[in-house]
C-alpha cells in the first residue's frame, strides 16, 4: 500500500533540501506581524491591542497574496520543466500586476480611511485611534512586499527556494533592529511607539523589494525579459486566473473566517 513512499535516499534528500527553506520562509512571513505586536506590547496593553487589531485585515490580504503566488507557481513549475523562460516572465508579469493592484487598493484604504477601516474590527475608540496610526504608516508596505513575494515564489517554483529565505532573513533582521530603534527611541531616533513599529515594517518591506529588484537585474541564470513581463498577453492571463482563482478564494475565505475570532473579541 505504501510502496510509493520507497523512493530512495536521493529523493528524500531533495525533498528536505527544498522543503526546509520554504518552511522557514513561511515562518518568517507569518512572524513579522507577531514581532511588531510583541515589541509594541512592551509599551502597554493599549498599543499591543492596537497592533493586533491592525493585523487582522493585514492577515487576510497576506493570504490573498499567497493564493496569487500559488496560482503563479503552478504555471511557472510547468514552464520551468519545459524550459519556456519567456512564459515564466509573462506569468511573473501577471503576478506583479495583480498583487500590486490588490495591495495598492488595500494600502489606499488603510492610508486614507484608517479610522473608519479599523473601526470595522473593534469598538474601543482609543485602541482604534492607535491602530489607525499604525495602519496609515504601514499601508503601502504590502505593495512592496507583494512584488517581492511574487519574485520569491517564482524562484521557489524553479527549484531555488533559498533565494526567498535569504531575502526574508534580511527583512526580518532589519525589521527587528528598526523596531528597537523607532519604537523605543534608540540611537538618537525619537520614540515613536506604535508608529515606529509601522515605520520599521515599511522600511524593511522596501528593502526586501529592493533586494528582489537588484537580483532581477544581476541574476544571470534566469533573465527576466521586460517585453514579456510588462505585456503578458490575454491568453496567459486567462490561464493564470483559471489556476489562481480557486486558491485565492480558498485562502481569502479561510482568512476571513479566522479573522472573525479577534474581531468578535474586539467588540467585546
Amino acid at each position: 500500500m505504501f510502496s510509493y513512499m520507497r523512493r530512495g535516499k536521493a529523493f528524500y534528500k531533495d525533498v528536505v533540501t527544498l522543503a526546509i527553506p520554504i518552511i522557514l520562509q513561511n515562518l518568517i512571513t507569518n512572524s513579522l506581524g507577531l514581532l511588531d505586536t510583541f515589541m509594541v506590547g512592551m509599551l502597554g496593553e493599549a498599543p499591543m491591542a492596537a497592533v493586533t487589531l491592525a493585523n487582522i485585515p493585514i492577515f487576510v490580504v497576506l493570504l490573498m497574496v499567497f493564493g496569487m503566488q500559488s496560482g503563479a507557481s503552478v504555471l511557472i513549475s510547468q514552464f520551468y520543466g519545459k524550459g519556456d523562460y519567456d512564459a515564466i516572465s509573462r506569468v511573473m508579469g501577471i503576478g506583479f500586476y495583480v498583487s500590486g493592484a490588490v495591495n495598492l487598493v488595500f494600502g489606499c484604504i488603510m492610508c486614507f480611511f484608517p479610522v473608519q477601516f479599523m473601526g470595522l474590527f473593534g469598538s474601543d475608540a482609543g485602541v482604534i485611534a492607535l491602530a489607525a496610526e499604525y495602519a496609515r504608516m504601514v499601508a503601502f508596505s504590502f505593495f512592496f512586499d507583494g512584488l517581492a513575494q511574487v519574485y520569491i515564489a517564482a524562484h521557489r517554483s524553479m527549484a531555488n527556494p533559498k533565494l526567498g529565505l535569504y531575502i526574508l532573513v534580511v527583512s526580518m533582521v532589519s525589521n527587528t533592529f528598526l523596531n528597537w530603534v523607532f519604537i523605543f527611541g534608540k540611537l538618537g531616533a525619537p520614540a515613536m511607539g506604535v508608529q515606529g513599529a509601522a515605520l520599521a515594517t515599511l522600511i524593511s518591506r522596501m528593502l526586501e523589494c529592493a533586494i528582489a529588484v537588484g537580483h532581477i537585474c544581476l541574476n544571470k541564470s534566469f533573465r527576466v525579459k521586460p517585453s514579456q513581463l510588462f505585456r503578458p498577453g490575454g491568453e496567459m492571463l486567462s490561464r493564470y486566473f483559471r489556476y489562481a482563482t480557486p486558491v485565492v478564494l480558498n485562502e481569502t475565505l479561510w482568512g476571513l473566517g479566522s479573522s472573525l475570532y479577534p474581531t468578535i473579541m474586539g467588540y467585546m
